[in-house]
């Protein structure tokens, strides 16, 4: 007997029986999720393969559960309560002596693959299989069949039978609670209904029940898969070579150009990592391969544990597709294909084109332009419109009881030539109300520092009326702005809303990010990065200069800014070096790719340009709370998922990238929700929204995690595999703790004087601070026992 698992988000778990099973793999949602699924992956959206797959219901062939409390909390209230039941926990096992072998990323026919390795099995062999399928991808099998207790636990089993079938096998898939996502029934090789259902090995239980309960679950013996017997990736021969080249030759390739003379642990991560997509994910052999390498056995010997290197990468997350520099070491005349290739950019369009039909000034937006530049026209054009509401706000279901305002940190980033030139006209377009607004108050600025210089030359002005400075809220501000004068500005620029203060945010737009690079190396604008960084989410700062004319005291920054630049502006922006200030997290960096060819006749939308001045000036005086409670729902969902798959991969890299998303998939998407529901808005003050309107805010967010992981994965996993290397907590063991380990379970004075060699009255101090923090106890007259066997 087994057990399945409905929903990955809820580890509650059922026992399964063979009516359940088959409705599963034979519902229609099954076959749509798996269908969906394996198109996504054809078309190299891994992204929408793993959100189908995680859909569907999980097996865990390997056992049952025993009932036992878990707390749960509610993640919103922060309430807890206690419930009852077979949750999915090793800690709580029964092993019932199936075991459960994963075989992915196979090249060809699956099904022949599995038919040429069923023949390389004994007839006892085949008779321990009790289920084959093909997995969702439709490039894996994973065969079901009885444990051996004689071989040993279930990595041991999995290790033998790949060893017989003449397969690679994923040795992840090591514990006893894990699970196996199921498929559609056409996908079923093989089934033994009798014994798949009903098998039970008492033995093999009795055995390695508690052992598994206690988190055992490695191999219990050297199980080592050769190549003598057993290939250890699909193109690999006896002499090491991929696909017919070696793999000395491809790590050379690969490496050509990189520095070895410094940080070479974090090119041992980084060529661990790769290698696992020609060696297999094999930790040892892995190991084996890169300690032929003389700088890795120079790191060797300089103290860098090379296996423990190797080894903390085979968690990393493992693509589907094989990295194109690794492709390119590989086979060096394959040609480099487009970088942006690697997003689903015609999924995306088709979405946006098709949301175009029911949000106003989509159309509007969207005309002429290649449909591959969509998305960085959607968030340039959202962040526009969403500024423009600046008097409202909205509560976020993190932390509720904030009052939450629209915030923006917009990079659009393109190729030279790209086409950067339309978010600018579309930025005059939108931001017409603020830009106006802007004019006569820069106006009265002028005129000021006109009368000032006249001061200084003419004696009847001298003896006019002393000027006043206006105190102005210039809101439109560029990169060449001094800081004192930003803040005077962003401090003026408040309205009375609803009987409360609000700060206006301030606007930057440069269609140059190398221009606002530059002006943040130095001037007046120094300060420009910690106020970028402390924009996203309003938070205080402040400043007390000597300058007679500078602001003294804290404030709020409240700042919204939309640059577009070149990948060279972004990588001087944000890099390896200083990645880890959480810039990258805060942005909202979309791609603008070079598409498309100048077209001499274009589509005219008549009135468009009047269409979007009109809802600019709408927006303008949106005011008030705005009740968002169906995007509170979507994004606590989408991030809850989606950082659930992030805690099962280990992937710090992927948790950092996901935390802000939920503000932009809210911000992006409100100023098209407000559009849309207009009259009930002006009417009552009130958003009905619909399902159409959730799904406009998982695109959003979709699109921009996308692009985070585009631009700035590979950063963040290199940051992290840095982190982890010089954090490492080291102890180091003292004569005193060596002193202590050496004394007897009982033991009285005169040892501690002999094994410490000191005095009668220091070994009574040493006993009396040992009693004190209770690592010894007195037993008996003069006698103590060691509670502890070191020292803490």
């Amino acid at each position: 007997m087994f057990s399945y698992q409905q929903q990955l988000t809820d580890s509650r778990t059922r026992l399964i029986t063979p009516e359940v099973f088959w409705a599963y793999c034979r519902a229609p949602q099954t076959i749509q999720l798996v269908t969906e699924a394996r198109q996504a992956l054809q078309n190299g959206d891994e992204k929408t393969y793993a959100d189908k797959k995680k859909q569907l219901a999980l097996m865990i062939f390997v056992g049952t559960f025993e009932e036992h409390e878990k707390e749960l909390v509610n993640k919103r209230t922060g309430e807890k309560r206690k419930e009852t039941a077979m949750w999915r926990s090793q800690s709580h096992v029964h092993l019932n002596g199936l075991v459960v072998a994963d075989y992915d990323h196979l090249e060809g026919d699956v099904r022949q693959l599995w038919t040429e390795a069923y023949e390389r099995l004994s007839p006892e062999d085949k008779e321990r299989i009790v289920l084959v399928y093909v997995t969702p991808s439709g490039q894996g099998l994973k065969p079901v069949f009885t444990a051996d207790p004689a071989i040993g636990n279930l990595i041991d089993n999995q290790l033998d039978f790949s060893r017989k079938l003449g397969l690679s096998l994923d040795e992840s898939c090591k514990d006893g609670s894990r699970g196996a996502f199921m498929t559609t029934a056409d996908d079923i090789i093989y089934i033994n209904e009798e014994k798949l259902f009903t098998y039970e090995d008492e033995t093999f239980s009795a055995r390695f029940d508690a052992l598994y309960r206690d988190g055992q679950s490695q191999a219990t013996k050297e199980n080592k898969i050769g190549t003598d017997d057993a290939a250890f990736c699909k193109k690999d021969t006896a002499d090491n070579t991929y696909d017919g080249v070696p793999v000395s030759d491809i790590i050379n390739k690969y490496l050509e150009g990189v520095n070895l003379s410094n940080n070479r642990h974090n090119t041992l991560v980084d060529l661990a990592s790769k290698l696992r997509y020609i060696v297999g994910r094999n930790a040892k052999k892995i190991t084996e391969v890169v300690m032929t390498l003389p700088w890795v056995q120079e790191l060797a010997h300089d103290g860098e544990d090379v296996e423990g290197t190797v080894r903390s990468v085979m968690d990393f997350k493992f693509y589907e597709h094989m990295p194109s520099k690794l492709r390119k070491a590989i086979d060096p005349t394959e040609q480099q294909a487009d970088i942006y290739s690697q997003l689903p950019l015609d999924k995306w369009a088709e979405e946006l084109r098709e949301m175009a039909q029911y949000y106003p000034c989509m159309k509007e937006l969207f005309v002429n332009l290649h449909p591959h530049k969509l998305p960085a026209v959607l968030f340039s054009s959202g962040a526009l419109f969403g500024t423009l509401m600046t008097r409202a706000w909205y509560h976020f279901w993190f932390d509720p009881k904030i009052m939450r305002r629209l915030n923006y940190c917009i990079f659009i980033i393109g190729d030279p030539g790209a086409g950067k030139h339309m978010i600018e006209e579309f930025y005059r377009l939108i931001a017409d109300p603020i830009i106006q607004a802007d004019q006569c108050m820069t106006d009265a600025l002028n005129r000021y520092k006109e009368s000032r210089t006249e001061r200084t030359t003419s004696t009847k002005a001298q003896k006019a009326e002393a000027l006043k400075k206006p105190e102005v809220g210039i809101r439109v501000h560029p990169a060449r702005t001094a800081t004192g004068e930003f803040i005077r500005h962003m401090l003026a620029a408040k309205e009375i809303i609803q009987g409360q203060p609000i700060n206006l945010h301030m606007l930057s737009f440069d269609s140059e990010l190398d221009n606002v690079n530059k002006n943040n190396k130095g001037g007046d604008w120094k300060d420009r990065e910690i106020m970028e960084l402390k924009a996203f989410h309003n938070e205080e700062d402040g400043q007390m200069y000597a300058n007679q004319e500078s602001i003294s005291g804290m404030f709020n920054v409240y700042w919204n800014f939309i640059y577009t630049g070149t990948p060279y502006a972004l990588h001087r922006k944000v890099n390896q070096r200083n990645f880890g200030t959480g810039m990258s997290s805060r942005l909202a960096v979309i791609p603008l790719p070079d598409r498309g060819k100048a077209k001499r006749h274009q589509e005219v939308i008549e009135g468009s340009d009047e269409t979007l001045k009109m809802w600019a000036y709408r927006l303008d005086k949106v005011a008030g709370e705005i009740p968002i409670e169906p995007l509170n729902d979507e994004t606590y969902e989408w991030q809850t998922e989606h950082m659930e798959i992030a805690e099962f991969n280990h992937d710090k890299a992927d948790r950092m990238l996901l935390k802000r998303i939920p503000y932009y998939g809210i911000g992006i998407s409100l100023p098209f929700i407000l559009m849309r529901h207009w009259e009930e808005w002006e009417q009552n003050r009130t958003l009905t929204m619909d399902d159409m309107d959730r799904r406009f805010c998982r695109m959003v967010m979709e699109i921009q995690y996308r692009s985070q992981q585009f631009f700035f994965g590979e950063m963040a996993f290199h940051y992290f595999a840095d982190q982890d290397k010089e954090f490492v907590v080291r102890r180091r063991t003292t004569r005193y703790d060596e002193c202590y380990r050496q004394l007897p379970e009982q033991f009285k004075a005169k040892h501690v004087v002999e094994i410490f060699g000191c005095s009668q009255p220091t070994a009574s101090r040493n006993i009396n601070r040992l009693l004190a923090d209770g690592i010894i106890e007195h037993i008996d007259t003069h006698t103590y026992r060691k509670l502890l066997p070191e020292l803490p």
